[in-house]
């Protein structure tokens, strides 16, 4: 349970029953304060050579500014150069017709968010508030050119979108959107797919575009952003800048938050006060949620920490942000209440008391502040939810595969065949891999006891008796094992011992045999090619045989013998293919090196011998000893 502020105390919903707590809970009060984050000196802040903010702009540590470049990741430090190779690498994917090309209507959509963006805000009071005035005549420029999309000529702004590769360098170089201007005045706009907010992407390229410094293109998109109320409260900063800040690492968040600090110091500036409280966000808050999230899902459901560390970990949280809190004893009773209120309700099916706790859960999670109190109770209704569902995904997925492999991916993808489909995060929190490495985990802490050991698997037997074993509608039931007779036993020399007895007798005695003739018949050439067809027929019957037998005796043990069919025959005849393929390989070899005769002989004895082995390794799949398949068996009963 992640996401709830915990900022403000209040009466508990009104089903809230715990009988055997205080609900009017004693709290601990925490005073924990957050300090000045890094501050720097400013000998400290040139120590890296790459670039640092000012108040008013960008500028690198050879002052040339960014002014006139596109739209690009806050963050990275970009050259005239590599615009300029972004812009040709796109205009040459444009000329091949490798881009998309957004659609006018669109284009006229967003002319019309920008007309009313200008009419509702005074641009210039708020740019001037931001310490970048900027008139509105270029906003209104796009608006209107914007607008004017869908008429027969007077698209001068052209918009297209490509991979985001396309606008990669390197992978330190990275722009979002970049411009061409053409003479007539008309501007093409390049901009990539996977940024978050097009329009202000594209409202900052265009403004870039007219020469604007980067700090005002910057303002504006904050404008826009702040109209459309798509910043987040937490640091009041555009999508698109807040996608910039995802992208850094912990080590790059650090160096750009030393030097949005010491820029700070020097004149007030809100957008950087933004970047900051987002930089102080992704450092401090996000990795502490991600910790917490773990602790609530995976560490829990693996049962790597009990209800006391669970609930100490939260109790950490809040008292880390200063807020007050229960008592520890208080805290792990009321969880421990719950999950037995929970688990009765689910085992006597008492409906009325699962709708009262979904309704105070529900009363809890529409309010934009939760007391602690509510936090906690909500924590223990995931926390225990999750557990009993947990156990009901394992038995089901046991029973469906009762012996689990050394992969935990099978599991994972039995429980998304069988019970979570593609909601495995939306139910649990957890991706489909961790969700696996859970149940894998569980199959083995169980059998990994010696008193739980699995029964002995052998070839020959049954599955294993689970709620979801096959109907096994294919058995006799009438069916007595026999003892195979002898002359059965004799007949499996017939593949290979009585054909080759046949042919040397006909050989010594005649001349003639069933593969080779004596020299009277046949000549050296054409005994040379048969034994080299014999040679590689053996080679490649061989794996032919072991694609088909690989998959045949699997489904035979499964008793699928429609898919075991249609394997079967799919490989023979792919084999069959890959045998023609080798055989018109060896006529053209015997054509060229020997003669045209030889190369005729080598292909008929070739493709004779290896269709011939072949079919053999496809019916070997169909033979199983003492089994009671009716589709193995049938003729016998």
């Amino acid at each position: 349970m992640q996401g709830i502020d915990r900022t403000e105390t209040g009466p508990l919903p009104p089903h809230i029953h715990l009988t055997n707590l205080d609900t009017r809970m004693t709290h601990d009060s925490c005073t924990h304060t957050h300090s000045e984050v890094f501050p720097i000196s400013p000998s400290e802040s040139q120590e890296d050579p790459e670039w640092y903010f000012s108040s008013k702009k960008l500028v690198s540590d050879t002052v040339k500014t960014y002014d006139g470049l596109g739209c690009f990741p806050f963050g990275v430090h970009v050259s005239v150069s590599d615009f300029q190779g972004i812009v040709f690498s796109q205009r040459n994917l444009r000329k091949l017709a490798l881009l998309n090309v957004m659609d006018p209507k669109e284009l006229q959509q967003y002319g019309f968010i920008f007309s009313k963006f200008l009419r509702e805000i005074n641009f210039w009071q708020e740019s001037t508030a931001l310490g970048s005035p900027c008139d509105s005549g270029p906003v209104e420029e796009l608006a209107r050119t914007l607008q004017q999309s869908l008429d027969y000529g007077m698209d001068k702004v052209r918009v297209y979108s490509g991979l985001n590769s396309g606008f990669q360098l390197s992978s330190k170089t990275q722009f979002w959107a970049v411009y061409e201007v053409h003479e007539s005045g008309s501007i093409d706009i390049y901009i990539s797919k996977n940024v978050r907010d097009v329009p202000g992407s594209i409202l900052h390229t265009f403004l870039s575009s007219r020469g604007y410094t980067r700090h005002q293109c910057f303002a504006a998109e904050v404008i826009f952003a702040r109209w459309q109320k798509s910043t987040p409260p937490t640091s009041n900063i555009p999508p698109r800048v807040e996608q910039d800040l995802e992208g850094l690492t912990p080590g790059e968040c650090m160096r750009l938050l030393q030097r949005v600090s010491f820029a700070l110091n020097e004149e007030h500036d809100s957008i950087l006060e933004g970047v900051k409280a987002g930089l102080l966000d992704r450092l401090l808050v996000v990795p502490t949620l991600a910790q917490l999230k773990t602790i609530n899902t995976v560490a829990y459901l693996d049962e790597r920490i009990t209800v006391e560390e669970l609930i100490h970990s939260r109790l950490e949280w809040h008292c880390h942000c200063g807020r007050s809190h229960p008592s520890f004893a208080t805290a792990v009773a009321m969880f421990q209440e719950i999950e037995t209120k929970i688990c009765k309700a689910l085992i006597y099916r008492n409906r009325r008391d699962l709708d009262n706790m979904v309704s105070d859960l529900e009363q809890l999670l529409v309010r934009t502040t939760t007391e602690t109190f509510g936090d906690l109770f909500a924590l223990a209704i995931f926390c225990t939810a999750r557990k009993v569902a947990f156990e009901e995904v394992y038995i089901e997925v046991t029973d469906r595969n009762p012996l689990f492999n050394d992969q935990p991916d099978q599991a994972a993808a039995f429980a998304e065949l069988f019970a979570l489909g593609s909601r495995c995060e939306a139910y649990f929190d957890v991706s489909p891999s961790q969700f696996g490495k859970l149940l894998s985990n569980k199959f083995r802490k169980h059998y990994g006891n010696d008193i739980n050991q699995p029964p002995g698997y052998k070839e020959t037997q049954q599955a294993l008796n689970s709620a979801y074993a096959e109907a096994q509608i294919d058995v006799d039931p009438d069916y007595q094992p026999h003892k195979m007779p002898q002359y059965q036993h004799f007949t499996f020399l017939s593949v290979f011992a009585i054909p080759a007895l046949i042919d040397i007798l006909m050989l010594t005695t005649t001349g003639h045999g069933l593969y080779l003739s004596g020299t009277g018949f046949m000549s050296l050439e054409e005994q040379h090619s048969a034994t080299v067809a014999l040679m590689v027929s053996l080679v490649l019957s061989g794996a032919i045989g072991t694609w088909i037998t690989c998959g045949g005796t699997y489904y035979l043990a499964s008793m699928a013998f429609s898919a075991m069919n249609y394997f079967v025959v799919t490989r023979l005849l792919g084999g069959f293919a890959f045998t023609i393929v080798a055989a018109l390989v060896g006529f053209i070899a015997f054509t060229c090196t020997t003669s045209t005769h030889a190369a005729i002989v080598f292909f008929f004895y070739f493709i004779v011998l290896t269709s011939y082995l072949s079919l053999l390794a496809a019916l070997a799949n169909y033979q199983s000893i003492g089994s009671a398949f009716l589709s193995v068996s049938g003729s016998e009963n």
